[in-house]
């Protein structure tokens, strides 16, 4: 709040910032000792730190079938046995987001948060932008790649001259 008691923003719809929940605590805050160890304990789970989740290649699978067929997100890992509120709905949301978008790439699921197979990588690549310019700055070039353009300049300035003297003769035969 300003010093004279109005508020001049913070964390709106918006604005960038993560949201505060009721606790009055960010949220994908730092899971506890015990969440840790619930979280751990699960089948589903093939890697925990004190901020992210990674489940299993089988549970990617089937919460993504369950998914298609319409099920919500939360409820998908609530009949999972995952404690939806030690997870957040921001989390589970997430989670098929990157299902979404393996998908839509065509790429299988993969243990964990093991990264996408390279041929995959190959087939699905963007391509690089073109690069820009050097602005102001001249091309580096050697001075036999400068001699080779010089003799190209001079050999395509030749094959004009004849094609407009073909051109020229051809008008006044008409």
């Amino acid at each position: 709040m300003a010093k004279d008691g109005t508020n001049r923003g913070g964390s709106r719809p918006g604005s960038g910032r993560k949201k505060k929940t009721p606790e009055g605590t960010y949220e994908h805050a730092l899971f506890t000792a015990e969440q840790l160890k619930e979280l751990t304990d699960s089948p589903h789970v093939a890697y925990v730190s004190s901020k992210t989740v990674s489940y299993t290649k089988a549970f990617k699978t089937a919460a993504w079938q369950r998914y298609c067929d319409g099920i919500d997100p939360v409820q998908i890992f609530s009949d999972a046995g995952l404690n939806v509120d030690t997870l957040g709905k921001t989390r589970i949301l997430g989670f098929f987001k990157l299902l979404r978008e393996a998908k839509a790439k065509g790429v299988p699921f993969t243990e964990g948060n093991d990264p996408y197979p390279s041929d995959a990588e190959q087939t699905y690549s963007f391509p690089t932008p073109p690069r820009r310019a050097n602005r102001g700055r001249p091309p580096v070039m050697s001075d036999s790649e400068i001699n080779k353009l010089a003799t190209k300049v001079a050999y395509m300035s030749q094959e004009l001259e004849f094609l407009k003297k073909i051109i020229l003769a051809e008008k006044k035969e008409k």
